[in-house]
């Protein structure tokens, strides 16, 4: 046991920096360190050498594909309106709750909703953990603010000079080999420590990897180097391909939309926006067999945890209610904005499933809870139609910003106009977070709407999806209640994208 001790703490306590020797004033861990650096220096593991032996060997050339959108039919840019409301006559105080209700019976009682304040789930506490430094850094050391939290990382002289010459297999294995023999682990093991203090996701600690690698490395390549480097030693797919330059590339657990991809052994390998927008033409070269401890590619099916931290903002959204206007005001970490718009375009249902900041949930919940306590299922329902119908601008995201361009949540909370798949994301969530019933999204060409399985019958138009009857509820048309399409899209069949 004493051995696997002193093992573990030789393999992640050395200090970055080059070999120093020992004098009297030392410590005797300073001492024990500075005479045990240079086995560091000069030390290649198994699988770093059968690395560098492959790295060596003739590259393949692969073909590299543009990345398609995920829905290119129009979507509308004029949204119309339903019929208003009509006044509905008082129900029977003897009607069973169960009673079948329409659309038009907003006083209707049929399933009152749960006591929102007193679900356990919608008050979690803010968090901003701060990262504790696991090695006490001594020698150069990278300060980064990441999102609002500021990161402290160790590095070495390899790491600055990661890539300086033109790329090949002999200059990329000589370059991968340097990296492997300095004193890389005290940084490998702060960033390990960060990823777990900031709930960092695999997309997060790539980002961390990319700003790391900024703020150490002197040029793109070696960036793209010590980027590459640093993933694959975490355990991930990533994988390095050149041409005049160097280009780092990773494979993902789902689609990934409109970035530049090349297909190895069946496997997408996706040029990731980790440093901004990444367009690769033509072929490149690659290597076929990865790492033997590089299999992971980034999860975006795991839903985010990370929030950034810092400056708030605030945003308030203003709308009526049975002629009432209603305010209600959001307040989110401004980097949290900056986090999101960084990661790439996704499938759908990676959207309604990322939760809002939880300072940014509660305080949506405590003023929205007011409109919904009490009411019917059918009614609660209808009120967040109307909230998001709106309370928010339309329009698409071609007119907005130019490009196809997914929101999450706390985006379209955010962004001063938002078009059907965003409302449609934020109406799920606030369905299963403050109502607690089952939503799916309708995926049409051109449109995104949602539908709702209510506890008791809704008269309108539905599906019946996994055995259950859903309603169909449209955040996007105006002032339309639950069983309402919008009229372009009726007798459409929609595809059923499962969220909630």
């Amino acid at each position: 046991m004493k051995h696997l001790i002193s093992l573990t703490v030789l393999a992640t306590a050395v200090m970055a920096g080059s070999t120093a020797l020992a004098t009297p004033d030392m410590s005797d861990y300073e001492r024990w360190r500075a005479t045990t650096q240079q086995e560091f220096q000069n030390y290649l593991d198994e699988n770093d050498k059968a690395f560098i032996g492959f790295l060596k060997q003739r590259w393949e050339s692969v073909d590299t594909e543009s990345g398609n959108e995920e829905d290119t039919a129009p979507k509308p840019t004029t949204i119309p309106a339903a019929p208003p409301t009509p006044t509905p006559k008082p129900a029977p105080t003897d009607d069973p709750q169960n009673k079948p209700l329409t659309s038009s019976q907003d006083d209707s009682k049929d399933t009152p909703v749960a006591n929102i304040q007193n679900r356990p789930d919608t008050a979690k506490p803010e968090s901003t953990p701060e990262s504790e430094p696991l090695l006490k850094i001594t020698g150069p050391a990278a300060d980064i603010d990441f999102y609002g939290h500021p990161v402290r990382l160790p590095y070495n002289t390899a790491m600055t000079r990661a890539f300086s010459v033109t790329p090949s297999s002999e200059s990329i294995a000589s370059a991968w080999e340097a990296l492997a023999r300095s004193d890389f682990r005290p940084a490998l093991e702060q960033v390990r420590s960060v990823k777990a203090s900031l709930s960092l996701s695999d997309w997060a600690t790539a980002r961390l990897i990319t700003d790391y690698a900024h703020a150490v490395a002197r040029t793109a390549d070696s960036r793209v180097m010590l980027s590459w480097f640093m993933l694959v030693k975490l355990g991930y797919d990533a994988r390095l391909a050149y041409n005049n330059q160097l280009y780092l590339l990773m494979p993902a657990d789902d689609d990934v939309y409109g970035v530049t991809f090349f297909t190895l052994k069946g496997e997408r390998y996706y040029a990731l926006p980790l440093d901004g927008d990444v367009r690769i033409a033509g072929q490149v070269y690659t290597y076929g067999k990865q790492h033997g401890t590089a299999s992971q590619p980034i999860a975006f099916k795991t839903p985010e945890r990370f929030t950034g931290a810092g400056a708030i903002q605030k945003r308030r959204l203003s709308y009526e209610q049975g002629g009432d206007a209603i305010n209600v005001v959001v307040r989110y970490p401004a980097e949290q904005i900056n986090y999101l718009n960084s990661m790439p375009q996704l499938n759908l249902p990676r959207y309604p499933i990322l939760d809002l900041p939880a300072s940014t949930r509660t305080e949506l919940a405590t003023q929205l809870t007011p409109l919904l306590q009490g009411q019917s299922e059918e009614v609660a329902v209808n009120r967040l139609l109307n909230f998001i119908q709106n309370a928010f601008d339309y329009q698409t995201d071609e007119q907005q910003f130019q490009t196809e361009n997914y929101l999450f949540p706390l985006e379209t909370l955010h962004y001063a106009a938002s078009d059907c798949e965003d409302r449609a994301a934020l109406f799920a969530l606030l369905v299963h977070d403050l109502l607690g019933l089952p939503v799916v999204l309708l995926d049409y060409p051109g449109h995104v709407a949602a539908a709702v399985a209510f506890t008791g019958q809704v008269k309108g138009d539905g599906i019946v999806y996994n055995g259950r009857q859903y309603t169909v509820t449209d955040p996007t048309y105006i002032n339309a209640r639950a069983g309402m399409t919008m009229p372009q899209f009726a007798g459409q069949t929609p595809e059923i994208v499962t969220v909630f």
